[in-house]
């Protein structure tokens, strides 16, 4: 089925919110598909960069959406949505093949996304386009007790000044650049903070940042009600990736929140040991999708906190 695919606009976001909602929780089978995510919302992504969301409409009727990020020399993609009405018609090709243009264009070296690990349908979609299954990711979860030490030690993003968020903000590139070269975060911290999406912790030691992580939590954001949800974070060492998970910890506590939920890759095999050792248990799995099909900071020797969806 041939359709028009053109730039989401920003009075198109609600319509593709629920749009989003139904696709997934039909393919989930969720007795009430409008109900999945529980509260969860993606759309904000949008604001990252309003050029790269696609969307695909029929006789002027939104029937899809695709999005993708440019984090430097990596991407990522996701989510891609098809009204159930329409699946199975070629939309998702006709999405990919607009939005991964994107790609080209930044000279991204790797495009990293997940997909569900027990689908062999949408595993078989993204292998034609070149893009091929990896690793497990496992999203975590831990109850946050009224034990947990109150004293948050880290610094926040939303609290600093105009200078030390523009040295934070090079501190973040720093650390992710040695964990894979030319791999940038730094447009999700300042999502967050120019949608007041949550905040960023940020860890320090005498001489340089140590971790740090991008933390949803607020209505409109990528978390679940009650939940603290670590998009992404990265430590140096596995010293600095157990004193970032702390400082996660008492931040949800601060905030009132019942839950932190953080996805890990299994490919980084000590960061996944030492979070499940914390008591976190595995909510969902997903598996990574990689193009080209190489290891990029999928590691055993990387401490990264990121689900991919």
């Amino acid at each position: 089925m041939n359709c028009e695919i053109c730039l989401l606009q920003e009075s198109e976001l609600p319509e593709a919110e629920k749009l989003l909602r139904l696709s997934f929780g039909t393919f989930l089978r969720l007795s009430e598909p409008m109900d999945f995510g529980n509260g969860a919302e993606y759309t904000s992504r949008w604001y990252r960069d309003p050029l790269s969301v696609f969307a695909a409409k029929a006789d002027g009727k939104l029937i899809g959406f695709s999005m993708v990020a440019n984090w430097g020399s990596c991407a990522g993609f996701g989510p891609i949505v098809t009204h159930p009405d329409y699946w199975d018609l070629g939309i998702g090709s006709q999405l990919i093949s607009a939005s991964w243009s994107k790609f080209d264009e930044w000279g991204s070296q790797q495009i990293i996304f997940c997909t569900h690990a027990n689908s062999p349908k949408h595993i078989y979609f993204y292998g034609k386009f070149g893009a091929q299954p990896r690793f497990l990711i496992a999203l975590l979860t831990k109850t946050i007790s009224s034990t947990q030490p109150k004293i948050l030690k880290a610094k926040r993003y939303s609290q600093l000044s105009f200078e030390q968020q523009a040295e934070s903000l090079n501190a973040a590139y720093q650390l992710t650049d040695k964990i894979y070269e030319g791999l940038d975060w730094r447009s999700e911290i300042m999502l967050v903070q120019q949608r007041s999406l949550g905040d960023t912790l940020f860890i320090w030691d005498d001489t340089e940042l140590i971790g740090f992580a991008i933390c949803h939590y607020e209505v409109g954001s990528e978390a679940s009600k009650g939940n603290c949800y670590v998009k992404l974070a990265a430590a140096r060492s596995p010293e600095a990736f157990e004193q970032l998970i702390d400082e996660c910890e008492v931040f949800t506590f601060i905030l009132g929140m019942s839950s932190l939920v953080a996805g890990v890759d299994m490919a980084c095999v000590d960061a996944y040991q030492r979070t499940i050792a914390r008591q976190f248990r595995i909510e969902s799995l997903s598996i990574s999708i990689h193009k080209p099909n190489q290891t990029g900071y999928s590691r055993p020797d990387v401490y990264v906190i990121e689900d991919r969806r």
